[in-house]
């Protein structure tokens, strides 16, 4: 399966074709060239060390149902995930910074899937509540597959936010793409970005609406090397608005994203 790259030049997310740009915004999926500016290094390190018991990180409390580390009972998934609100409290100044970096490939990513959409500039901001200009809302992942747990490794799904980064150096990755699973191979020195569910629909009315990729995690055998991975999600927050608006700023339907998110949950559960 061909998965098309992209690269970040002058602050811009840019691909070698118009082709590879349309591939990758009905697919939800493409690589992107990892700056080498970025210290992956010490970010998979700051990873793989949370799968040693002793490690003080995995004695991060729970701030909430999707916060803290976490040890999911459906899947194969151990991590620690917080909120950017809680990275400089919780994370080492060094993985703080990282995310900050994701941060700011999330902003450039999601702000030209706004240009080629045709929404008016001056309405990015509106439409996106505020992620286009730094505001909003993202988590910083570090997750491990438990093979001692039978489980899938991560059961499909779509992703609710508006872009997901991930650093992954082990297959197990698959696309849904025409009702049939396939792998996204590992590729060096590159991210995988997929499109989740809130940037679906604040394009859902524009000249060019991107999709959501579905997607899932192979069960990982307890022979595999142990799965590891680093994951941004960038999304809106929670107690915001999106707003479906076409190339003259008009809006054929408007959502909190409380109430989005909970369509989702529900429509994933059934």
């Amino acid at each position: 399966m061909e998965i098309p790259v992209g690269f970040i030049e002058n602050g811009q997310l840019q691909f070698d074709s118009s082709q590879d740009l349309n591939r990758a915004w009905d697919l939800g999926v493409f690589y992107i060239k990892r700056q080498s500016t970025m210290n992956i290094n010490q970010a998979r390190s700051f990873c793989n060390d949370l799968v040693m018991p002793e490690n003080p990180y995995r004695k991060i409390p729970k701030l909430g149902e999707l916060e803290g580390f976490i040890s999911l009972e459906n899947n194969q998934q151990t991590k620690i995930a917080l909120q950017r609100k809680h990275w400089d409290e919780y994370y080492p100044a060094n993985i703080a910074e990282f995310g900050r970096e994701l941060d700011g490939i999330g902003r450039v990513i999601v702000n030209e899937v706004l240009k080629q959409s045709g929404i008016p500039e001056e309405l990015w901001e509106k439409a996106s509540s505020g992620y286009s200009t730094g505001e909003g809302n993202s988590f910083l992942n570090f997750v491990y597959y438990d093979t001692t747990k039978s489980d899938l490794g991560l059961r499909p799904h779509t992703d609710y936010g508006f872009v997901t980064i991930l650093d992954a150096t082990a297959p197990g990755l698959q696309i849904e793409v025409e009702g049939v699973f396939k792998d996204v191979p590992v590729k060096e020195d590159h991210f995988i970005i997929n499109f989740g569910e809130a940037l679906n629909y604040i394009t859902a009315n524009s000249e060019r609406e991107v999709g959501a990729v579905r997607h899932q995690v192979t069960c990982q055998k307890s022979e595999n090397p142990i799965r590891k991975s680093v994951v941004y999600f960038g999304n809106p927050d929670l107690d915001s608005m999106l707003y479906q608006l076409n190339s003259r700023g008009d809006s054929a339907n408007q959502s909190t994203v409380l109430d989005l998110f909970a369509e989702l949950e529900q429509r994933l559960t059934q």
